[in-house]
């Protein structure tokens, strides 16, 4: 006679490894042939709908997902209410359940659910740390999910320091908390994340590294090294690059979840930006690599694709038309930045007021300094150098701790502007006090100089430099220091 709850938990046990894998439609098929054996068992069911609510989690389904979760957690309060002793599966599906409406928080990265951020990080730390789950996958999705509440939380603090601290530490705690589980979920893909969004690009590629050797999942292997690949680009290392962003595409052969086949194909571009083939074929694979329907749920990828084109120096209205054609409904709140950037790439002057918009805090480092490096641009076209220098040095604090051919061209734009005033060691003392504000006498006084000879050097100045006033002198002074000045990389390494 058939044991229907062993059938039924041994259906269950394949679904997430088979969607990890790569396979959902595997994990769905056995997840209704499970439905089948729970009909009369209203044990059986919360575990069914359980884990239906969380593959529709991981499906980005999230009205489906909540309905089911609910469902599960209402049947298993009914059981209890009941009086009915829940055996371990059934209790671990509950948790389940509560894991995936917290995970919905209004105040989330997904939110669904009506259940506030405090009361969301309330029960998925109970699940975390309830010592009869501990090593099940159920608590480890409950520390995976946190830390990215916490993490998303914090993504408008992430520019302080204060807000970098925080988010190393919980990132830390809950590695430590998950040291020698057999599940290590997303840990280090949000840690690669956030030194990424801070512009820390060896904090964000120690992890990537030690997620590539350390994990065994398919699905999260892809999604690193595919960032892997873009730090790599981001950093020039051409070659590296190349094998990084091929092995994620080789690997994702047969996977069918939008965000696993947009995480592979951004690695195919990336490789071939870095030289691995054409680029153009590349975009049209991304843009082929899963449905219209399916990019939607991921237009921060496409414009990450379109923006290592434009970069690699890709026609603008190439990259134009490949986003119209892999997200025709908009790119949301991207749009702004977007149409700033391709200007840029366009060589035509920025709006000032629409690109501070874009200099919020929640953007990544490097993405507010491409913003800086527009502006530079437009306003040396302007006539208006030392603005110009004051953005440059703004782009430079943003990337003091993230190498490569970004931070490259803010030095080609710097060299443009910078200037340096031809002088003498004693007009140099001349021209900063001039620079200053002080008058010829103040200057005379404080260097213990005759009126005349102040008045002299600053004559021969202006000769020298082809220019006609004590301002324009200051002007070019003050700008070449602006960027002579280097930022201090400890302020942005913790």
């Amino acid at each position: 006679m058939v044991d229907r709850r062993v059938e039924c938990r041994a259906l269950l046990a394949t679904c997430r490894p088979a969607w990890v894998a790569g396979h959902g439609d595997q994990a769905w098929a056995a997840l209704d042939e499970a439905g089948q054996y729970a009909v009369d068992d209203d044990g059986l069911r919360l575990e069914v709908l359980a884990m239906r609510a969380g593959l529709h989690l991981l499906a980005v389904q999230l009205p489906q997902a909540l309905r089911c979760a609910e469902q599960a957690s209402m049947l298993g309060h009914q059981l209890l209410d009941g009086g009915t002793v829940l055996d371990h599966a059934t209790a671990e599906a509950l948790a389940d359940a509560r894991v995936t409406v917290a995970s919905m928080t209004v105040d989330g990265s997904h939110p669904a659910s009506s259940m506030r951020l405090s009361e969301a990080l309330v029960v998925l730390d109970q699940v975390a740390y309830d010592a009869s789950l501990t090593r099940t996958a159920t608590a480890a999705r409950a520390v995976n999910n946190a830390l990215n509440l916490r993490i998303h939380a914090l993504q408008h603090h992430l520019h302080t320091i204060e807000g970098r601290v925080e988010a190393w530490v919980r990132i830390s705690e809950a590695r430590t908390l998950l040291h020698g589980w057999p599940d290590q979920g997303t840990v280090l893909r949000q840690a690669v994340d956030v030194g990424m969004t801070c512009g820390q690009w060896e904090r964000a590629w120690s992890n990537a590294q030690e997620q590539i050797a350390d994990t065994s999942q398919r699905n999260e292997l892809i999604a690193v090294l595919s960032k892997a690949a873009v730090l790599t680009w981001h950093a020039n290392r051409r070659e590296e690059a190349r094998g990084l962003g091929e092995r994620a595409r080789s690997l994702s052969v047969a996977v069918d979840h939008p965000w696993v086949r947009t995480y592979a194909y951004l690695g195919h571009v990336a490789a071939a930006a870095a030289g691995a083939g054409s680029l153009g074929a590349a975009l049209r694979a991304y843009a082929r690599c899963t449905s219209r329907a399916g990019h939607a749920t991921r237009p921060h990828r496409g414009w990450q694709a379109a923006q290592i084109a434009l970069e690699s120096g890709h026609s603008p209205d190439d990259v134009e038309e490949f986003l119209t054609a892999t997200l025709p409904g908009g790119l949301g709140d991207l749009a702004p930045h977007v149409q700033v950037l391709i200007a840029d790439a366009r060589h035509q002057d920025v709006e000032p007021a629409a690109a501070l918009e874009l200099l919020k805090p929640s953007r990544s480092a490097p993405d507010r300094a491409r913003v800086h490096l527009a502006l530079a641009r437009t306003y040396r076209r302007q006539g208006r150098p030392t603005a110009a220098a004051l953005e440059l040095q703004r782009a430079r604090a943003l990337l003091d701790t993230w190498p490569g051919w970004l931070l490259d061209q803010v030095e080609q734009e710097a060299a443009l502007v910078q200037q340096p005033v031809l002088a003498t060691p004693a007009q140099h003392r001349v021209l900063a006090l001039t620079a200053e504000g002080h008058s010829n006498l103040q200057i005379a006084d404080a260097l213990d100089l005759s009126e005349r000879t102040v008045a002299v050097h600053i004559a021969a100045m202006l000769r020298a430099n082809g220019l006609t006033s004590r301002t324009a002198l200051s002007a070019r002074h003050l700008r070449a220091s602006a960027l002579t000045i280097q930022p201090d990389p400890a302020a942005r390494s913790v």
